[in-house]
């Protein structure tokens, strides 16, 4: 009696609804092994070192191709497992440009918004105005870290000390603060929210915690 070939295709947690089972996990780490995981592995993380830039933003691209194979699911007789992942790479490669600009461009109306009013009187000095600008933008951004501190958010903490230092580039603020890069594109939420109570405070109202 010939054996029941082991099946090719792995349905996704996404599609699934739920996390794998121990038994579906034995069985998507035996196909893994079977068309060769390390050498797929290590295809992708070179790739990933091409577009990325630096080891650790290799290796994050590299994780979260991974962890979207076992979301998404596979289908080894449709896509080899190394062209999957080089797929899932060069995907979530381009997430992080857009993601890294959207943060950016939020950050800039965050800081835009905590800033001052403009003024309805004529400034007879423009020198006076930009000091007056630049005291309560930075009256504005120490508001926003005294609200990261009381929540403890160590990330945004973090951001807003490259921020006033001039950087903006997410990758490198965790480059430098041996973070994960995800954990920056998380936090921009997490802002949001502080922006949002800083702004209802400022207006005389109080907001529940989201």
């Amino acid at each position: 009696m010939s054996e029941t070939p082991e099946p090719q295709a792995v349905v996704g947690t996404d599609a699934l609804g739920r996390p794998f089972t121990d038994a579906e996990k034995r069985r998507f780490g035996a196909l893994l092994r079977a068309h060769d995981y390390p050498g797929a592995h290590l295809t992708a993380l070179r790739f990933a070192a091409k577009l990325g830039r630096s080891p650790q933003h290799a290796r994050d691209l590299v994780g979260r191709a991974e962890l979207r194979l076992m979301r998404s699911g596979w289908n080894a007789s449709k896509v080899s497992l190394v062209g999957a992942l080089c797929r899932l790479v060069w995907s979530e490669w381009t997430h992080a440009i857009e993601e890294m600009e959207t943060a950016r461009r939020a950050e800039e109306g965050f800081l835009r918004e905590l800033g001052p009013d403009s003024h309805s009187g004529p400034m007879p000095d423009a020198r006076l105005h930009a000091s007056d600008r630049q005291r309560k933008e930075e009256e504005a951004l120490e508001d926003l870290r005294c609200s990261f501190e009381r929540a403890g958010d160590e990330v945004n903490l973090a951001w807003l000390r490259y921020t006033r230092e001039g950087i903006e580039d997410l990758q490198e603020m965790a480059d430098r603060s041996e973070t994960p890069v995800r954990e920056f594109y998380l936090a921009a939420d997490r802002r949001k929210r502080h922006v949002r109570r800083l702004l209802a405070a400022r207006g005389g109202v109080t907001l529940e915690d989201e």
